[in-house]
This record gives structure tokens, C-alpha cells and sequence, in this order.
């Protein structure tokens, strides 16, 4: 079954650039890939608390299984689906920072399978969002919560490689073995 990635970039900003990005590397490792502009919905923490909904919206149009990578993000190599293809979902925990639901999750790269549990489990997400309001890591926030809360869905950990943080994962991981690396655009762009 061939998984479609899915993302989104703000209009008229430096993201357009980071999106042209991704869409190149998806290109060139043959990846289906649906990257589209939206319109600023006013700063850059409504931007990003956006995304669960847009991946709700994606889900229920598309039929297969959807990777959400970060609009910032590059595919390094081609990436092999197979472990992801009977979970619910997948995202990355970072086991160093466990404690504080801020940042326990890395929310920059995503599998959501077409599965019930999954459109479960992006409803809830979207839920907790809207009764949040818009805060700093919101989306990671929520999905943190949502997971903690649930047992529906099947969780794979999303390995390292197909969410390393350009700079932070160094010690973690070999260049060589990345298939999608993270390069956190917001600490200048945002």
C-alpha cells in the first residue's frame, strides 16, 4: 500500500521556500507528496496549532495510509513504510524530555493510517486543541495528552530517522541512516 505525505506551508512567507524543499526530495525518491499553501491564520502559534486539523481534514479525504512531515523537512533517502503499516499511528517520543508534555513528542513527522482508531484518535486531537486555545506547542500539547489518555489505537515509536532534528539528534543517529531530517526553520523564520 503506497502512503501519501501530506503538509502544508503558509503563503507569502519563507515556508513557501522550506515546502519547495520537501516537494523536491519527494520528487526525487519517488513519493507521492500533497504539500499545499494556506493562508495565515495571524502568527505563527495559530499556524502551527492548525496542522491537527488539517491532517483530520486530509484523513477524511484520503483513503491509504498519510505520513505528515513539517514543511521544513527534507527526505534524505526513501523511506520504507512496511513497519508502519500495521499501527494506527506513529510519532516520535523523545525520551529526554518525557516529563514535560511541551516537548515529549515530536510532532514533525506523523503516520496516520486509514484505520477507525486513527480518525478516532485525530478527532480527539483536534477536540483537545480547540478547548486549549492557542498556546505555544499546542498541537505537541494535545497529541501528548490524547495519547496518554487513549488505548484505542495502536502507537508505533516513530524512529529517530524519520524525525531527526538537524542539530539536536547528531549524537543520536548517523547521517547516513536518516530518511527525514527536521530542520526546525522556526528558530529563524517564526
Amino acid at each position: 500500500m503506497r502512503v501519501k505525505v501530506i503538509s502544508f506551508y503558509t503563503r507569502n512567507t519563507p515556508y513557501e521556500q522550506e515546502a519547495f524543499e520537501l516537494q523536491k526530495s519527494c520528487t526525487h525518491f519517488g513519493i507521492d507528496a500533497d504539500i499545499q499553501p494556506v493562508a495565515s491564520l495571524g502568527s505563527w502559534e495559530k499556524n502551527v496549532a492548525f496542522k491537527p486539523f488539517f491532517i483530520r481534514e486530509q484523513r477524511q479525504k484520503k483513503r491509504g495510509p498519510l505520513l505528515w512531515v513539517d514543511a521544513d523537512a527534507s527526505f534524505l533517502q526513501a523511506p520504507d513504510f512496511a513497519p508502519f503499516l500495521s499501527y494506527d499511528f506513529s510519532v516520535r517520543t523523545m525520551e529526554i524530555f518525557s516529563g514535560d508534555p511541551r516537548f515529549a513528542l515530536h510532532a514533525g513527522t506523523l503516520f496516520i493510517n486509514d484505520t477507525p482508531a486513527a480518525h478516532v484518535l485525530m478527532d480527539r486531537w483536534c477536540e483537545r486543541c480547540s478547548e486549549k486555545g492557542v498556546i505555544p506547542f499546542l498541537d505537541q500539547i494535545a497529541l501528548y495528552e490524547v495519547l496518554q489518555e487513549q488505548n484505542e489505537a495502536t502507537v508505533y515509536p516513530m524512529p529517530i530517522a524519520y524525525c531527526k532534528i538537524y542539530d539536536v539528534d547528531s549524537f543520536f543517529i548517523d547521517d547516513e541512516h536518516v530518511v527525514i531530517e527536521q530542520r526546525q526553520a522556526s528558530r529563524h523564520l517564526r
